[in-house]
This record gives structure tokens, sequence and C-alpha cells, in this order.
């Protein structure tokens, strides 16, 4: 063990950079090097005694400015802890446990009392308290030299500056691990430019597939109102009175009104649907409806057959007349031969 292992090892590992230097190793290349030894708030009076010892120097008073050599650990109030992480991330030898968004919590008996979690706290929930609790055996002390003491404050030490060096390694290992992977995505070969020809077909097709999707939907729209527009027309033909009256027959015309224009709508989109390139898959719906181009004027007829029957049930279960009755015959007679000549056709 050279002379700056022999100076580090009596120094507290706490990491607190109160003597000026980043760490407990760099000041003790520092008084290897004729710094002072009285720049240790945390050793306190023992480690300097422990120094001047070593060294064969004199023993001088501990530099106040920097601090005082009280033992101390902190204390996070966990009811205001909001889970920033950055105590985390300061702590040097990792005595502090949590999660993101989660409740921190100091390990008391790893904890070395750097107060170095203190200051990048945001709400200033982190407390340095005295070092008191017989269970905890502290690294610092005052001039007692109880072997006993000695040895625990030795071995605490030890495991200090082992956790420090076990986080520092994976520090470098994850810092290692981002720029390995920042360098496979520099190197990663870039895909080839698609060429002109290619960008165009390409954005022809996507806006043939939307054109498509919009014409497709706006058609199954167009017939599903048709098909509403049908069924409340037959329904209110068989709810009313026959003949019906004034307000009755409007309704009827508005409902026969607004059948037409959904079923001209419909045929619109169909004839539109048929001018234009026809699809990769073609529904059977479709080709029916372009098989039909008077698709109208056949629902209007069975709309019209429909009627008919209906006023002639009414008829016969009210007990009509019978010229009535026979008029009324004759008119579903006439219906069901037109309807049954344009099915022909």
């Amino acid at each position: 063990m050279n002379l700056i292992q022999r100076i580090d090892s009596l120094l507290p590992q706490t990491q607190c950079g109160k003597c000026g230097h980043p760490g407990c190793e760099p000041y003790a290349e520092g008084i290897a090097s004729g710094e002072a030894i009285n720049k240790c708030p945390p050793g306190g009076a023992e480690t300097i005694a422990a120094l001047s010892h070593l060294l064969n120097v004199p023993v001088i008073a501990l530099d106040t400015e920097r601090g005082s050599a009280l033992a101390q650990v902190a204390f996070i109030r966990e009811a205001e802890c909001i889970g920033c992480t950055k105590c985390i991330q300061a702590c040097p030898v990792d005595a502090i446990v949590g999660a993101a968004k989660l409740m921190h919590t100091v390990i008391v008996d790893e904890c070395t009392g750097c107060d170095l979690c203190v200051a990048p706290c945001p709400v200033d929930c982190i407390d340095m308290l005295p070092l008191s609790s017989p269970a905890v055996v502290p690294i610092v002390g005052g001039l007692a030299f109880d072997e006993t003491q000695r040895v625990a404050r030795g071995a605490k030490r030890n495991r200090a500056r082992q956790r420090f060096e076990a986080r520092n390694a994976r520090l470098r290992a994850e810092d290692l691990q981002r720029q390995a992977e920042r360098h496979a995505r520099q190197c990663k070969p870039a895909s080839p430019l698609p060429t002109r020809f290619d960008a165009l077909q390409a954005a022809l097709d996507r806006v043939r597939a939307q054109t498509s999707a919009d014409s497709d939907a706006a058609l199954k729209q167009a017939r599903i109102k048709a098909t509403m527009s049908r069924a409340q027309l037959i329904k209110s033909l068989k709810a009313f009175g026959h003949p019906p009256i004034a307000a009755q027959a409007a309704r009827l015309a508005e409902l026969q009104r607004e059948l037409d224009e959904a079923e001209h709508a419909l045929s619109a989109l169909q004839d539109a649907a048929a001018a234009s390139p026809p699809p990769v898959q073609q529904t059977s719906a479709t080709t029916q409806s372009r098989a039909k181009p008077d698709k109208a004027v056949l629902n209007r007829a069975r709309i019209e057959l429909a009627m008919r029957r209906a006023a002639l049930k009414k008829a016969q279960a009210a007990q009509l007349p019978k010229d009535q009755v026979a008029a009324l015959g004759d008119q579903v007679s006439q219906a069901e031969q037109a309807l049954n000549a344009l099915e022909a056709n």
C-alpha cells in the first residue's frame, strides 16, 4: 500500500468535497503532495491526529471555515418527497433508494453524512440530523480512541469506499453503453433513397387508397340512409289510417320525398363508383347496383304495391262496400303488374 492509499484509508470516505477536492482520494493525493491535513470536517480531530501520526507532522486545529466535525445522517421527510430522483443522483454511495414519482428514503447504515443530497432537492425535504443512535457506529468522531469504535469506523470507511467505487464503475459502464449505442446509430447504413418515380407512385397510391376509402364510406352511408328512409315510409304506411288524414298524407309525402332524395344520392354515388377505376376487391353489392341502374324506380313500385295491399287489407277488415274493395283489388293488381314489368326488364 503506497502513501496515498494509506492516507485515503484514514479519511472518512464521505466524498463530500468540503476539503476542496471532488472526493477523499483526490484529497489524499493533495496531502501526499504537502497539502494541509486539517481540511476534512467529517473526519474532525480524530482524522487530523491519525494523519499527523502517519506523516509525522504537527497536529493542527480543524479549519472550521469548511464546517464542523459533527457526525450526521440524511433524513428525508417522506410525506413531502415528490420523487424527483435528484438526491439519488447526487448521493456518492447510493445510500438513497426510490424511483421517479415515488417516495425516496435513506439507508441510514450506508449514509456517510456528506449532505450532497440537500442542495439538489427542489422541495427542501431533506434534513441532516445528528447521528446519535448507538445502533449505528459513526464514521467520524471526536478524540475517543476506543479500539472497538476504531475498528467499527474503519469497517464503515471501507464499506463506504467500496460503494463509492462501485457507483463510479456503474456510471462508467452506463456511459460506455450510451456511447456505444450512439456510435451504432451513427454507423447504421442509411436506407437507399427512393427514386423520383417511386416517390411519385407511392404518393399516387396513397391518394388512391384514401379516395377509395372515402368513396366506400360515403356509399355505405348513402345505403344506410336510403334503407332507413324506406323502412320509415313503410312503417308509416302500415300505421296510418286509410285513407290517411291530411296531416298523415303530408307526412307520407315528406317521407316519400326523403326516400327519393336518398335513392337519388345513392344512385349518383354508384354511378361515380362505376365510372372510376375498379378497386382491388369489388363487393357483390356494387356489382348488383351496376346491373340495375333503375333501382330507384323499382323501389317506388314496390312501395306503391305495399301501399295498395295495405289499403286493401284495411278495407276488407272494415267490411267496406264490395265495389270499393273491388276497386282496391284492381289497384293492387295494377301495381303488381307494373312491378313485374320493371323486374322483367
